[in-house]
């Protein structure tokens, strides 16, 4: 009877015993952090925060690049020339060769004034060392009519400077030599090895009807403009410009 008493009461011990280690366990669980199952959507959330960002969404604009238009008008569209003191302010266009747009306009329609275009063999975008634009020469100022302005040596003082936009930058030339000349490919090289470049520059700055104090070096791109003229046989106006940089 005692020996069954005896058993009775170590087997509640032992179970009171056990209830209080198990509660000690749970309190201490309770400490114990555990990370919940990260879904796709709260890593996302995270990782674009408003917070995060250094303007507001809200705030956020987007232009459309102006050229677009443009060439959603005529895909050979390579940027806007604007000349200073002239009617010279239209887009530019290259063709696959420099006969297409003498009777083409930059709609891709039959015209005698033809459109501005750029030697078929430049790259465009401010790459070329030499990049040249085209023009008809009319007796109405229209297309390049009025470049013989620049046949004068006070209007040449006061717009020395004229604009070429494409869809990456509008860049700005300042003109350092001005001269008229039968047609000739001596004044349309745009390859150069060497010395040849220098050279080139030079010549230029030498034939200029007009002295120029105008620095012109083999780091510089320069830009031609070129049209007819009658005060050479199978004449041409050239008016070369070198990019500003500062």
């Amino acid at each position: 009877m005692r020996k069954n008493i005896w058993v009775l009461i170590l087997s509640r011990v032992l179970f009171l015993q056990i209830i209080h280690y198990g509660v000690q366990e749970i309190e201490q669980r309770k400490d114990v952090v555990v990370p919940e199952k990260a879904s796709s959507t709260d890593f996302r959330s995270e990782t674009i925060s408003a917070a995060d960002v250094a303007v507001p969404l809200e705030e956020l604009t987007f232009t459309i690049n102006p050229s677009t238009k443009y060439y959603q008008i005529n895909p050979d569209y390579v940027g806007w020339l604007s000349v200073n003191g002239t009617v010279i302010d239209y887009p530019v266009v290259r063709g696959q060769d420099n006969e297409t747009y003498l009777t083409q306009n930059f709609y891709r329609a039959p015209d005698i004034f033809g459109a501005i275009f750029m030697d078929y063999r430049n790259i465009g975008m401010g790459v070329d060392r030499h990049t040249i634009i085209y023009g008809h020469y009319t007796q109405n100022g229209q297309m390049f009519g009025e470049l013989d302005k620049f046949l004068n040596e006070d209007f040449l003082k006061e717009n020395l400077e004229f604009t070429f936009a494409d869809a990456y930058a509008e860049r700005r030339y300042r003109i350092f030599s001005v001269h008229v000349a039968p047609a000739d490919t001596l004044f349309l090289d745009i390859d150069f090895e060497g010395n040849e470049y220098t050279e080139f520059l030079t010549m230029l700055k030498d034939l200029s009807v007009f002295p120029s104090e105008i620095e012109v070096t083999e780091g510089d791109n320069i830009l031609t403009l070129m049209t007819c003229n009658d005060s050479a046989e199978n004449g041409r106006l050239f008016i070369h410009a070198v990019e500003v940089t500062e």
